[in-house]
């Protein structure tokens, strides 16, 4: 898994304005030089198998659904920042196994990509109706009638202070833009196939002020001591603020370097 290092940019318009000058890739060329590009929407290891966090509670994720808008490769083309992207708004659970068909395909030119651009944000941000990625018409229609962005369902177990379960959801709306690392670069090449894999770390709403995980200051918010911490016992205790806003560094690309994280 990766931790990327999330780099917030609050210029958002002079950043897209001006220093990637995004162009429309529609480019007229040979079929024979198109190769399969699978982008693929999945958990880090810790929302797929758990993790313990330094207070020594298990977390343990149900589900991590996100409306993943519009998503692309980036390259160059005659040295400006080209982005290719997938219209549409498809929504996932990133703690799913994914079959081989769990992605969203499509043909495009072959050549060198160093980049990604995606969002997280909610339904009604867009024109686009809103389709299933691997999820159930269920989840389609709570995510349209909430009008949420991410949502976060699961439990954390301490030896001793017993489980608190959770169900968050977040409406926030975040533009992730991801630089390559060399190794990382994606080669299209003529009647190839590759994936790149948007990377959901929900893990990381649990990051305290030290970068590590921590989740005794949301255990401590059950006002009513049911097992169950809700947004407004967070709210009450002054967590959810924190919450939400760590929920906008949770998404990356496996084996990528960092993403700029621009709030839209």
């Amino acid at each position: 898994m990766i931790s990327p290092a999330t780099r917030p940019v609050r210029s958002a318009p002079l950043l897209l304005a001006s220093a990637f000058a995004l162009v429309s890739l529609t480019m007229v060329g040979c079929r024979s030089d198109r190769g399969t590009h699978r982008l693929s929407i999945q958990g880090s290891d810790a929302v797929m198998e758990g993790v313990v966090t330094a207070d020594d509670w298990t977390v343990e994720f149900e589900q991590v659904a996100v409306v993943v808008h519009h998503p692309g490769l980036i390259e160059r083309v005659n040295n400006k920042l080209a982005y290719v992207r997938e219209p549409g708004v498809t929504i996932w659970d990133a703690s799913a196994e994914l079959d081989d068909d769990d992605a969203i395909i499509r043909e495009i030119r072959a050549t060198r990509y160093d980049g990604a651009r995606f969002s997280i944000a909610p339904p009604g941000e867009s024109s686009y109706e809103l389709t299933a990625g691997n999820v159930d018409a269920s989840l389609v229609d709570a995510a349209v009638t909430d009008d949420w962005s991410v949502r976060v369902v699961g439990t954390a177990t301490h030896s001793t202070a017993g489980t608190i379960s959770f169900d968050w959801a977040f409406a926030t709306s975040t533009l992730y833009w991801c630089e390559f690392d060399s190794d990382a670069v994606v080669e299209i090449t003529a009647d190839g196939d590759e994936t790149t894999t948007i990377e959901i770390l929900a893990e990381l709403l649990l990051r305290d002020a030290d970068d590590g995980l921590d989740f005794g200051a949301i255990a401590a918010a059950d006002a009513d001591a049911d097992g169950v911490v809700t947004q407004a016992e967070l709210d009450g205790a002054g967590v959810w603020d924190q919450l939400e806003e760590l929920s906008r560094a949770i998404g990356g690309i496996r084996g990528a370097g960092a993403c700029s994280v621009i709030d839209e």
